[in-house]
């Protein structure tokens, strides 16, 4: 007898699932599309361009990677192995590309094989300040999966062309798709305008200009400089991991920008330290 297949934003969210007593078995899918080179090939290509650019920025090789995120696609596309695929996926810009990643993988590159459900949500009671599932109890995952709802054809065919038109890697055809209706997908607009929002200005992007401004004030314990990124926002934007890259690339600029004390902290992916304007 078949279970779902629980695909999730990252480790957090699966082991709240595993916490929770779900039915069914847990995966990641976890790529954060919004950095680095996401070209408009064959899965099978992108698979080989993300895995040499993820690489990069990790101590491990391309090879490595590039396993983890065929396995992410051979567990998804064994459709014998789950009788509903759910996917837990919040409103910030990395759930946002890899859910529409997926849905257009399974409602378009991949005909509609088993029952596709959705977790989605920007907001939970008794959190004010909401960014993500991993802020949960096993408890209220499990209320949110009774509430879970099937995935339609249209947010199927609303996927797909976001999908097309993110990978496009041309601002005015990003633009002119999210001129369309969207609402489908709620919280996809907010999320692709943010990444529109990026853009660099003066050499600086928008997040690289804000952690700036937060220095501009005096030096920082690196996880507060961390959660300061999201003062403000309100389509979070920016991965721990993805913070980390954009303080290295500002302390190895030339001149560099910033200038970091720090220490790994195996508990964390965000080392603890402090970090300083350079003089």
């Amino acid at each position: 007898m078949t279970e779902p297949l629980h695909v999730a934003n990252g480790h957090c969210t699966t082991r709240l699932i595993e916490a929770a007593g779900l039915p069914g078995r847990t995966q990641i899918w976890a790529d954060p599309l919004h950095d680095g080179p996401v070209p408009d090939v064959p899965d099978d290509q992108l698979v080989r361009v993300r895995a040499r650019f993820l690489a990069a920025g990790l101590a491990v090789t391309p090879e490595a990677v590039e396993a983890d995120l065929r396995r992410w696609r051979d567990v998804v596309d064994d459709h014998a192995g789950y009788d509903e695929l759910v996917l837990w996926f919040e409103h910030d810009l990395f759930d946002q590309l890899n859910l529409i990643q997926l849905l257009s993988r399974a409602g378009r590159d991949r005909t509609v094989a088993r029952p596709v459900s959705l977790v989605s949500i920007d907001s939970y009671p008794g959190h004010p300040h909401f960014k993500g599932l991993g802020e949960l109890t096993p408890a209220d995952i499990a209320s949110l999966f009774k509430a879970r709802v099937r995935v339609t054809p249209e947010q199927f065919a609303l996927a797909a062309a976001a999908w097309d038109a993110f990978r496009a890697q041309d601002r005015a055809r990003l633009q002119a798709f999210l001129r369309q209706d969207t609402t489908a997908l709620p919280f996809l607009a907010a999320a692709l305008q943010r990444h529109l929002d990026e853009a660099g200005h003066g050499g600086l992007t928008r997040s690289e200009r804000r952690l700036l401004e937060q220095l501009s004030r005096g030096p920082l314990e690196i996880h507060d400089a961390w959660a300061g990124m999201h003062d403000g926002e309100r389509a979070y934007y920016i991965t721990d991991s993805s913070f980390w890259t954009l303080v290295q690339r500002l302390a190895e600029r030339s001149p560099a920008l910033i200038r970091v004390n720090a220490v790994p902290d195996i508990s964390h992916a965000l080392p603890r330290g402090t970090l300083f304007l350079a003089q």
